[in-house]
């Protein structure tokens, strides 16, 4: 949006500046009507008309820039951004701001790109004192593109201005105008700020003119009466008092505010089910190490051995010290020479070796017991061995080291799991966080503009969620993102059912 004249000149000596915005559907006349302020303000006649904006008729002769596209083709828009307009008259400055038709035949997403330039515009603008919804009056119904513009309008029009809105009939005089009021509702319009004005001799080229007295009698005549509809309009301009834009601000905000908490739920769900995967194959493994541990927790392995136990007797044995054989039980005792002669030869290693090498050449060895040791390796003992039968515990490493290793994994898992579980504990807390701030938002949208649209803003939204609900794989996630969302529909339903209840 641009100024389309110097703004340092024209506020010399200025005490008031008037802003106006103008609405409407494409076709209806918003144009033409920014054509007639131009002829008002800079002395044009029907024989030497101004105009400011190109039509199919009429070439442009003010040194006004301008943003038209298409004149030639009336089922679309002309205006293809805002542009203000700029006059003057006495101690007072008149910016018209020119807006895109709405309902044009590009679609939805044009429509929504142009209201977000008619906001944009609106918002920039500072203070409004007025904004004229331009209809055509000879539409004796709201035909589907008039209703689809209202309700676009609805949307976008802050409660606070509602007292400045002015409407004008174009195409039509006061007596000839089909189109009634009551399709503007809930929206009340003064009678003193509906205007009628029958602006076709700006829909007509010159040559009819010249051609035809009787046309340009009726032309005269409606040109007039069209020039006294303005001068009327003006006045009433000036008994307005200005708004604040800062409602279109707040609005812009909050729409922003939902959508962007709306996306941001969507991509946490996304976080949530990959985290929510994530878990479930943690567990998955968790439960296989359980059964590897249960498989190897067996490491531990009895069997029964025999073992040799002394106990005590009434008379003395011969015990061998190297198989713990009784060699002599009977109480006859190998002869105590023999175990001295050992135990000396035990004793001293080198005796004991100058003993065995004499004995490799001669008979006089020391003889060997019946277990065939020597004699020094046993003694005498008042005991006797006892065999038993014992159950012992054996360890089977292979199985235990098994074992170890998948209670060490198990522990790493269960680490990951909690911490897996945090994530989604925080993951959840931020959706709730953001599910709660949503109603408040739309609330506060509600108390801004009570005729606000939630279902048309927000269900291109709801449409994408609730598709990528479906292709969610886990039935946790699944059954959390669509409660949110059924939690977040019910407030809209709640809104909307309020608005048409009041």
């Amino acid at each position: 949006m641009e100024f389309l004249k110097s703004e340092t000149s024209l506020k010399q000596n200025i005490q008031k500046e008037i802003n106006v915005i103008l609405l409407g559907e494409t076709g209806s006349g918003k144009s033409t009507l920014i054509n007639y302020f131009t002829n008002y303000f800079h002395n044009g006649t029907l024989e030497n008309l101004k105009i400011a904006i190109p039509t199919k008729h009429h070439v442009a002769t003010e040194d006004l820039k301008h943003h038209e596209d298409n004149v030639q083709d009336t089922s679309k828009s002309k205006t293809r951004a805002c542009a203000v307009y700029t006059f003057r008259k006495e101690d007072t400055i008149y910016n018209f701001i020119d807006t895109p038709g709405l309902s044009d035949t590009k679609g939805a997403a044009q429509d929504d790109f142009n209201v977000r330039q008619i906001m944009g515009a609106a918002e920039q603008s500072g203070m409004l004192t007025a904004i004229i919804l331009v209809i055509n009056g000879t539409q004796a119904r709201a035909t589907v593109t008039l209703r689809n513009t209202l309700c676009l309008l609805r949307s976008s029009i802050p409660d606070v201005l509602l007292q400045n809105l002015i409407v004008v009939l174009t195409n039509c005089f006061a007596a000839s105008a089909n189109f009634e009021m009551v399709h503007l509702k809930p929206w009340t319009v003064p009678e003193a700020n509906v205007f009628h004005m029958n602006n076709c001799a700006l829909s007509r080229p010159l040559s009819v003119r010249v051609k035809n007295i009787h046309m340009k009698k009726i032309l005269k005549t409606e040109w007039e009466c069209s020039m006294e509809t303005i001068e009327k309009l003006i006045q009433n301009l000036t008994q307005l008092g200005g708004k604040t834009t800062e409602a279109f601000t707040q609005m812009r905000m909050k729409r922003d505010r939902i959508k962007s908490q709306l996306h941001s739920i969507l991509l946490d769900v996304k976080k949530f089910q990959v985290l929510q995967n994530e878990l479930d194959v943690m567990k998955i493994t968790q439960k296989n190490i359980s059964t590897d541990i249960q498989k190897y927790s067996d490491y531990k392995q009895t069997k029964q051995v025999e073992i040799t136990e002394f106990e005590q007797c009434g008379y003395y044995s011969t015990i061998c010290s190297v198989c713990s054989n009784t060699c002599c039980d009977d109480g006859t005792n190998v002869s105590p020479f023999q175990i001295i002669l050992g135990m000396v030869l035990n004793e001293f290693p080198l005796l004991n070796m100058v003993y065995n090498f004499i004995n490799l050449f001669s008979s006089s060895v020391e003889p060997l017991c019946k277990c065939n040791h020597p004699l020094h390796k046993h003694y005498n003992a008042n005991v006797r061995p006892v065999k038993r039968i014992k159950t012992i515990e054996e360890i089977l490493q292979d199985v235990k080291n098994a074992y170890d290793q998948n209670v060490s994994k198990n522990e790493e898992i269960e680490i990951k799991i909690g911490n897996l579980d945090s994530d989604i504990a925080a993951v959840k807390d931020a959706l709730d966080e953001k599910t709660a701030e949503i109603p408040k938002c739309c609330r506060e949208l509600k108390m801004l503009c009570s005729q606000f649209n939630f279902v048309d803003e927000l269900q291109g939204i709801f449409d994408i969620m609730e598709r990528d609900a479906r292709t969610l794989t886990s039935m946790v996630v699944r059954a959390d993102a669509e409660k949110r969302i059924r939690n977040v529909k019910h407030v809209v339903d709640t809104l909307t059912s309020a608005e048409k209840s009041g």
